[in-house]
């Protein structure tokens, strides 16, 4: 769609492996063109439990592109109107399709549409040619649901998190005292993101064990409000909207932290939980996304909690930054980090390459293998870096 993470390291990393890849973004205008599609939001019909409500309008002239294209093999994100063009495509041009899958996708959309969706999925998967799916979840998800042969299914995580030779840069905040525990959110400010259970479990945190502060990166229609909830429950001195940053600014405040928190009340993995451990941020995880049982293992490399007990969350946060506990996530995060790298996610498309064009696979073993959190990363066994915050603690 654009130029958000995974995607420029993804590319940069399959280009560094001799691929040739052309780019091709329909929400961007290109070369002063027309943008080929548009996002349209309609968040007067979320709720709380609920994305707000959004639409794809992608016009048919990305058909015409992908009819016109020269490349062998078109790859996209998810199936959906862009997939079901880059299949049509192939009546009038051979070329194979490969689809990268995120997760189960019936337990994400709004009430009501899923259907509608599965439907329009499951008839663009025939002319998909190899699915890549994140992990066992999303393959039985396009098993059972769409209906496509294990034998079209390549299993291993393609969603990249950040590059480790990315530099980070320091975050405009006012320093934090040495001593005091530093944790990191970042999402969009909706109800269903959970942020103000993050800063309900802040004030909990320090009636009970004492100071600490809370970054909170992204921006969204619920910022005012948080805000507020802040300076009602005392702690706006505590709590700093950083609103939204780029990624060497994000990557910085991952480097500067005790901890990731994701007190999210729903998601299929959430993109900021890869980019966290890829900058060396242990994750204290809802058990609501994703991510938790495929990347973030609890006591390895996270604390998996219900956000919805400010309580129990606030313990959480607490037992991070005991220093033990602390050693121990930190060496989880580096050992379970090689999969999630964009290098390693490129291996995992060219091992799709290949299946789409029925050749030996490429890469350095004949099989892809599972995140295992007890292998050690080889690459990287000492701790991550922490970026100095100017004025204040390392």
């Amino acid at each position: 769609m654009n130029h958000t993470s995974p995607h420029p390291y993804l590319i940069a990393a399959l280009r560094r492996s001799g691929a040739a890849v052309r780019d091709l973004h329909w929400a961007e205008s290109e070369n002063g063109k027309r943008p080929l599609g548009r996002v349209v939001e309609f968040r007067r019909f979320a709720t709380a439990r609920e994305h707000p409500m959004t639409v794809r309008l992608i016009s048919p002239r990305l058909f015409v592109e992908l009819v016109r294209a020269k490349e062998d093999v078109v790859v996209v994100y998810e199936l959906g109107l862009v997939g079901l063009y880059a299949g049509l495509s192939k009546l009038l041009r051979p070329h194979k399709v490969i689809s990268l899958v995120e997760a189960d996708y019936r337990h994400s959309g709004r009430t009501g549409t899923i259907g509608v969706k599965v439907a329009l999925r499951r008839f663009a998967a025939r002319f998909v040619d190899v699915f890549v799916t994140n992990n066992p979840s999303a393959r039985d998800y396009v098993m059972a649901t769409l209906g496509v042969p294990e034998e079209k299914i390549v299993v291993g995580w393609w969603l990249a998190g950040l590059p480790s030779e990315l530099e980070s840069r320091a975050p405009k905040a006012d320093p934090v005292p040495e001593g005091v525990p530093l944790f990191v959110c970042a999402s969009r400010l909706i109800p269903l993101k959970g942020v103000d259970l993050l800063i309900k479990a802040v004030a909990t945190y320090r009636q009970r064990f004492g100071p600490c502060a809370l970054w909170v990166i992204g921006d969204g229609p619920e910022r005012d409000s948080l805000v507020q909830l802040a300076q009602r429950l005392g702690v706006e001195d505590s709590v700093t909207f950083l609103g939204a940053v780029d990624h060497a600014t994000l990557k910085g405040a991952f480097e500067a932290c005790d901890a990731f928190v994701f007190p999210t009340l729903q998601d299929l993995v959430g993109r900021v939980v890869v980019e966290a451990l890829t900058a060396g941020a242990p994750v204290i995880a809802s058990p609501m996304t994703g991510a938790v049982a495929t990347i973030v293992h609890d006591d390895m490399n996270g604390i998996v909690v219900d956000p919805r007990a400010e309580g129990e969350l606030a313990a959480a946060l607490h037992r991070a930054t005991d220093p033990q506990t602390a050693h121990a996530l930190h060496e989880g995060v580096q050992r379970m980090n090689a999969a999630l790298r964009p290098d390693a996610a490129a291996e995992v498309l060219l091992r799709a390459l290949a299946l789409a064009r029925n050749e030996p696979p490429a890469g350095r073993d004949a099989e892809l293998r599972p995140i295992d959190p007890r292998a050690a990363d080889k690459t990287s066994a000492m701790r991550p870096r922490r970026l100095p915050v100017p004025g204040g603690r390392a």
